[in-house]
């Protein structure tokens, strides 16, 4: 049975090493997100910083047994300018392969909207590259809409 829970710091060698392979697909969409090499370290203290800042993110795994299966982290965005005033941004989602096209993305989700509901937050957005047309026709299937568009260049 997959369990959705908030992520530990138990779980950041597992987290990580799905963070790494979802930034080699991204490579594989865009040459501009060419992933950096030899950085684990780094990578490790943020995902610790990340699960310890409660207030400004909503971490959360996916897990059957003790592995961890999927994963989703979100940064609380203060919105200024707009209503609703906070939203949960998705930052990082990614769920195994094997374990895919078995809803456990709809319940990370699922379980995102429900812990950002008792923080009194009523947007969720989504963050990815914009050549990943398989996130794009998830998300447009479970009714989120195109927001913003980021342009870039490398000098």
């Amino acid at each position: 049975m997959v369990n959705i829970r908030l992520m530990e710091k138990k779980d950041v060698e597992m987290v990580m090493e799905q963070l790494l392979r979802l930034k080699h697909l991204n490579e594989e969409f865009d040459p501009l997100l060419k992933v950096s090499e030899g950085n684990e370290k780094e990578i490790s203290e943020k995902i610790i910083r990340i699960i310890e800042d409660k207030d400004n993110h909503i971490n959360l795994v996916a897990e059957e047994g003790n592995r961890v299966i999927g994963m989703i982290t979100s940064d609380i965005i203060f919105r200024i300018y707009y209503d609703p005033k906070y939203e949960a941004r998705i930052r990082e989602f990614y769920v195994m392969p094997e374990f895919r096209a078995k809803g456990i993305g709809m319940k990370l989700i699922g379980k995102l909207k429900e812990v950002a509901a008792q923080r009194n937050i009523k947007m969720v957005s989504a963050e990815f590259p914009s050549l990943n047309l398989l996130a794009s026709k998830f998300y447009e299937s479970i009714d989120f809409k195109e927001l913003i568009k980021i342009y870039s260049k490398i000098n």
